[in-house]
């Protein structure tokens, strides 16, 4: 230890020495670790933090795989109310099965206002088939499940107690009015649960027998409907039992249930994952790590040409370091003795890089999160800057110190003493005349910076091509905001005279053209109804289609074309004809050879069939990215929804709009809660964070691999002159001009570039084959495969031109003298 303790001293004094040197090595390392710290903290704030309940490995997550159906989010689907009680009391493999929703927006009084909680319905057996106990309070027994309505409690994060209620004392037993109705807070969840979704954290739980006073009316009937799949399920095995046994009993129950009710379960089944697999969706899942793989695989390949960097500098220090191992080794030092010196002062290096990387992926980490959506970051988690990641860091420092470290230090402990003595006085040019390893590094650095180059443009050009689609819908005069007047106590028909007052006032106003409400947010159209087409075989599984209920005017609002047919009319209501409107992939899939028009369909929960008196133009519902997907619309007068988004068509800019109606909206009545006032076009923005997010961060990444390999072919070349000094002067003395001279230096780092470009234009169309679903367009972009290697060319010419010139004026008389 004291050996290590005296390397580690001698190590740092001769960094200090060379002060150059070190503020160097210790920027790109720095850089380097970094980077690949900020991007692993958001895996591990992702995927790798443990589940704070107890004995995770227990603990299954059950799902619905549905053969017939493939929405947006794949075909891993949640379950059903109905199902769920089924798998609850009849599987022979949990020995408690829980289910729980996504987190739903409550409007809670505070004070003079109103604001907005989201809360997780969960059944009875939620916390306890957790493990998870009350911070403060009580968790939800058996008996807050049973009774629909009886059970107003709730039970708020801790999260949600510090910051939303200031970390009273005596918030347990306190009141509080969501959704108009008088709920008991009965408890707070333990410091650091936030349910199990590991992107989203609810405000709080309440019982799922609560589900009228806290869905919106078109969900309610879900809870009693087979088909409706409205629910995540997690329950704990039964000691000895593996997942495989739970996935076979589960799925014979499914067969059971699908031979019992064949018509809302025909072609379903159960799937079960590891619990802690299910933190976030399987859908979002998967592409979130595909994307996060990207992100790390790039942050990689950044510290990997750092790395090279400091590799070059250290075998060029070795170099001129070479007489000093010499004597030592004259001496009587050994080799392996020098090899743990020059490794000591590597991983000091690595240690100094790491020191600098942990600071700037604090800085990092907070400016990723800053640029969340708006509407996601009240609830969004927080980002885990924890012991894990110091370790992480520590753990890439030491590495990235032996990795750059070792190959300098076995060629510097292999000088020969007699050439290395003799030459004392020359300098240890002629030890060397190639600088092979170095220029192999070069190689390398060039090679990955092209395949971190062609990644970042192809998301930067995936970006722009995203932001080109065109929505279908008008982007640039329309303010759309949640209204949700049940969350008001408001009945239905005082719901339908709150809609009607609004659009009149607002329609009455200057500059705006038109108003009308949907009960979809554009580009967030996950309401999904099963359908039965009529004179289609009845045998056949209903078709899951996006839904919308809308208002008469609304495809004018938002600028979406009637094809053929008609709007819906005030004379569309209720006790009238049931109608409808379909989107003309909906045509083209059920009538592809017959007009639409007249035809009939029906939703799973309808007796009777509703008339298509329209067909609309397809837009994009869910992602801009997406397949045609088959819509039907329904006027609100005959489907009515107390939760909506109002849409205000302006004349000319719209932002004016979006105070002017939550004034109007105040005026009738300040208790209905107005959410997320946006114009549509901020609404696109936000709903391509994710890709935006990732292109900045690919096009930081990227310019960081070519600055550092552009540095580090600057100073291989400089290296290079410098060592060909001798050679150099007599090339000038025999006859070669300057401008030869500054040929030959750029030859040569062209020739290492265009090695490097090569190699790396292979990896990058590998690369790109992986990320193709990630991809707006198409993954061999001619602008990214071409435009990324032209530009590192570029600056490598440029980082190559300060070494020609300086060899461009060797005197090649000075140069004889020493000779």
């Amino acid at each position: 230890m004291e050996r290590l303790w005296r390397d580690v001293r001698f190590g740092l004094r001769t960094l200090v020495r060379s002060p150059t040197f070190t503020a160097a090595a210790v920027a790109s390392l720095g850089l380097g670790i970094g980077v690949n710290t900020a991007i692993f903290t958001v895996i591990n704030t992702l995927f790798l933090n443990p589940l704070p309940v107890q004995r995770v490995g227990e603990l299954a997550a059950v799902y619905t795989s549905d053969a017939n159906q493939q929405t947006a989010l794949g075909s891993v689907l949640q379950v059903s109310y109905l199902n769920y009680k089924d798998y609850r009391d009849q599987n022979r493999v949990f020995s408690s099965l829980a289910a729980y929703s996504f987190p739903n927006p409550i409007s809670v009084r505070m004070g003079e206002g109103t604001e907005q909680l989201f809360v997780e319905l969960v059944t009875g057996n939620y916390f306890p088939t957790l493990g998870v106990g009350a911070a403060r309070g009580r968790v939800f027994g058996p008996e807050d499940d049973r009774a629909p309505g009886e059970s107003p409690f709730l039970v708020l994060s801790h999260h949600a107690w510090q910051r939303r209620f200031g970390g009273v004392e005596d918030i347990v037993g306190r009141p509080l009015t969501a959704n108009g109705i008088r709920f008991t807070i009965v408890g707070v969840a333990p410091d650091g649960f936030r349910g199990i979704n590991s992107l989203f954290g609810p405000d709080g739980w309440v019982p799922t027998m609560m589900y009228r006073q806290t869905l919106p009316s078109q969900l309610v009937g879900w809870m009693d409907e087979r088909r409706a799949l409205l629910l995540n399920v997690a329950g704990r095995l039964k000691p000895g039992v593996t997942l495989e046994q739970a996935s076979d009993n589960l799925k014979g129950i499914a067969r059971t249930l699908e031979e019992t009710y064949p018509t809302p379960n025909k072609g379903r089944s159960a799937v079960l994952r590891p619990l802690a697999q299910a933190t976030i969706f399987p859908g979002v899942r998967d592409a979130l790590a595909l994307g996060g793989a990207v992100l790390m695989v790039i942050v990689g390949l950044v510290l990997l040409i750092a790395c090279s960097n400091v590799a070059n500098l250290m075998l060029a220090r070795a170099t001129s370091r070479t007489q000093e191992i010499a004597v030592r080794l004259a001496l009587g030092a050994n080799r392996g003795r020098l090899i743990r010196q020059l490794l000591t002062e590597s991983v000091v290096l690595g240690l100094l890089g790491g020191a600098l990387g942990w600071l700037i992926a604090l800085w990092g980490v907070k400016l990723i999160w800053a640029a969340r959506p708006p509407f996601v970051a009240q609830n969004f988690v927080d980002p885990k800057i924890d012991g894990v990641v110091l370790l992480f860091t520590l753990g890439v420092a030491v590495l990235t110190g032996v990795l750059f470290g070792l190959v300098p230090a076995l060629q510097a402990s292999r000088a020969n003493m007699v050439t290395a003595l003799k030459d004392a006085s020359r300098g240890a040019g002629r030890q060397r005349r190639r600088f092979g390893l170095g220029n192999m590094l070069i190689v390398g650095q060039v090679a990955l910076s092209v395949v971190a180059l062609i990644t970042a443009a192809l998301f930067l050009r995936s970006s722009q091509a995203a932001s080109r689609i065109d929505p279908g819908f008008d982007t640039e005069h329309v303010v759309v905001m949640g209204v949700n007047p049940g969350q008001a106590a408001y009945d239905q028909g005082r719901g339908e005279q709150f809609y009607t007052d609004v659009a009149e006032r607002l329609v009455r106003l200057p500059g705006v053209r038109s108003a009308s409400w949907s009960s979809n947010q554009p580009l967030f159209g996950f309401a999904l109804r099963s359908v039965f087409v009529e004179g289609r075989d009845p045998s056949k599984p209903p078709v899951l289609t996006i839904t919308n209920i809308v208002d008469p005017g609304y495809f004018a609002t938002a600028g979406i074309p009637v094809l053929q047919g008609r709007d819906f009319t005030p004379a569309d209501r209720g006790g009238a004809m049931l109608v409808a409107i379909v989107n003309d992939a909906m045509a083209r899939r059920y009538w592809p050879d017959e007009n639409a028009l007249g035809r009939r369909f029906r939703y799973y929960t309808d007796t009777e069939f509703r008339t298509i008196v329209g067909i609309v133009r397809t837009v994009k519902y869910q992602t801009l990215g997406e397949d045609p997907q088959p819509a039907a619309y329904t006027p609100l007068a005959q489907t009515y929804s107390d939760a909506m988004f109002l849409h205000v068509r302006a004349e000319a800019d719209p932002t004016p709009l979006l105070e002017v109606a939550r004034k109007e909206i105040r005026a009738i009545d300040a208790n209905v809660p107005v959410q997320n006032p946006l114009v549509v076009k901020e609404v696109v923005r936000q709903s391509l964070f994710a890709v935006n997010l990732a292109a900045a961060l690919l096009g930081v990444f990227g310019l960081l691999a070519l600055t550092l390999a552009a540095v580090g072919l600057y100073g291989v070349m400089s290296y290079s002159v410098g060592q060909r000094t001798r050679e150099l002067g007599l090339r000038m003395a025999l006859g070669a001009g300057r401008k030869g001279l500054m040929r030959l230096v750029l030859s040569q780092s062209l020739t290492l570039v265009g090695a490097g470009v090569a190699i790396g234009l292979v990896g990058a169309w590998a690369a790109t084959r992986a990320v193709a679903t990630l991809i707006y367009g198409s993954t061999l972009d001619p602008v990214s495969f071409i435009g990324a290697p032209v530009g590192l060319v570029v600056v490598a010419l440029l980082a190559s031109l300060p070494p020609a010139l300086r060899a461009s004026r060797i005197d090649p008389i000075v140069v004889l003298r020493e000779t």
